[in-house]
């Protein structure tokens, strides 16, 4: 009963301690996400009630704008859009069925159907099977009191709620997420390293027994089904980064990271095959009764190689979350140091595979899979590599805005060269005029000018035009160019 009850309250406190990690981590961003959507529904009510929406209710334009908000500005704009299609297209629908056929089991049928057909062409995604709900709720509400009036309800309070979550996304724009994606990278390092160090106290403790070695191999399984959240948490972070003005100013470190979890995927997948081998030569007892003394260096060997491995899994993990926000010197410099522990040690099992004339109780297959995984992490994982990766990242960032503002140059030089080009033809116009003028008087058809009100007439008010741009010209020190 006391064993029972310590493992209650171990179970209550890891929960507690759990829940309070969370909301540490993440505790103001729900709250900020939690204001949003509040703010968005609340204001989707009152707009609608302002256009005259007031009976019954518009909770459809507050359950719009609730469900448009979404966690990115790109994802809110096409909620809106998708649903807004969705909606319009069920109340034609709907509008079109009760003015030829009317309501019965036949024409609900084709309702349903039609609509799924109209939301698969309009590529609705997760909003198709709101056309034939739309449709369904105008046919039933409507087939007594008017489709049609019922029906522009619904879409009026759809599009008010659409645009009042747009907006509301706009003037308060969700994080980036770029460091949450971090954090998600660097536990999936932490796990990678934990099991390594977890299998590596083992064996330096002593003999592993099969059971135990079935469990690493199956974490190792299940590792590798982690990493598609990692990748979905990488492409969440890009798209919050598109149309979002907290964006602006922020490094990219998405290549980063995409670069990182690929590397780490990598590891991973070598580091099941040296479980798998682990298991193997557990179960199969290799080389422990034949030949003790080499089988107990083949596990101390293991043991070391899987903990520098465990070292440097982390070390990457951590390299790869600090450079979000700094330029990760120090993080790197503990990469460099894990490595070179990494090849030092692997270089003494090299040796010991050396040693071994493949005939000595078949653990050649254990020593090689153990290297293989140490290389493969080295060769993923390498600190010169990514420093390359990261220095042509910068370089492409630099590129980027270099071509920025020379298009933002090009833009000002083509504004004034049209300034310039305009002023040359208002010129060119006057002059026109003043030949037009003296050859009129020469010919006796002009009329006399009059003498105090040149400036009234269209060619007094282009001299003055002219004058005034030669100023401008003078003033910025450029030759005219007429």
């Amino acid at each position: 009963m006391a064993s029972w009850w310590r493992g209650v309250r171990a179970a209550v406190g890891r929960f507690v301690a759990d829940v309070v990690r969370r909301c540490r981590e993440r505790g103001r961003s729900a709250a900020f996400r939690a204001g949003r959507l509040t703010l968005a529904t609340v204001a989707a009510f009152l707009v609608a009630e302002l256009v005259g929406l007031r009976n019954p209710p518009p909770l459809i334009a507050a359950l719009t704008a609730l469900l448009v908000v979404q966690a990115t500005l790109a994802s809110t704009l096409r909620s809106g859009v998708q649903r807004v299609l969705s909606v319009v297209s069920g109340v034609a629908l709907a509008v079109l069925f009760v003015s030829f056929v009317g309501l019965t089991w036949w024409s609900l049928g084709a309702l349903v159907a039609a609509s799924i057909l109209v939301g698969q062409i309009l590529r609705l995604g997760p909003h198709l099977v709101e056309v034939p709900i739309s449709a369904m709720l105008v046919l039933g509400v409507g087939y007594a009191t008017g489709a049609e009036s019922v029906g522009a309800g619904r879409v009026v309070e759809t599009f008010v709620g659409a645009a009042v979550g747009v907006l509301v996304n706009v003037a308060f724009p969700p994080a980036v997420q770029t460091r949450y994606a971090g954090r998600a990278v660097e536990k999936f390092a932490g796990e990678i390293a934990g099991m390594l160090e977890d299998a590596a106290g083992a064996l330096t403790a002593g003999t592993v027994e099969v059971e135990q070695a079935a469990r690493w191999l199956d974490d190792a399984r299940r590792l590798n089904r982690h990493a598609p959240q990692v990748d979905l948490a990488l492409a969440q972070a890009e798209e919050s980064r598109r149309l979002n003005v907290r964006a602006l100013g922020t490094p990219r470190s998405e290549r980063n990271l995409r670069e990182g979890l690929d590397a780490l995927e990598h590891t991973s997948v070598s580091t099941r095959t040296l479980f798998r081998a682990v298991y193997d030569a557990t179960l199969e007892r290799t080389g422990v009764q034949e030949d003790p003394a080499y089988a107990d260096d083949v596990r101390r060997s293991a043991a070391g190689l899987m903990a520098g491995l465990a070292t440097v899994v982390h070390a990457f993990g951590r390299l790869l979350c600090a450079e979000i926000e700094s330029s990760g010197e120090a993080e790197e410099a503990d990469l460099t140091a894990a490595l070179a522990a990494l090849r030092r040690e692997r270089a003494g099992v090299e040796e010991l595979l050396l040693a071994d004339p493949r005939g000595r109780q078949g653990l050649w297959e254990l020593n090689s899979a153990i290297l293989t995984t140490a290389d493969r992490v080295l060769h993923e994982l390498d600190d010169a590599e990514h420093a390359r990766l990261r220095t042509a990242q910068q370089e492409a960032e630099r590129a980027r805005r270099s071509t920025s503002q020379a298009v933002g140059r090009l833009r000002s030089t083509t504004r004034q060269l049209g300034e310039r080009v305009d002023l040359i033809k208002r010129v060119d116009l006057i002059k026109r005029a003043d030949l037009a003028a003296r050859q009129g008087r020469t010919r006796g058809r002009a009329t006399p000018e009059p003498a105090d009100n040149t400036a009234a007439t269209p060619v007094g008010e282009m001299r003055r035009e002219r004058d005034d741009a030669a100023r401008r010209v003078d003033q910025r020190g450029e030759a005219p160019g007429w």
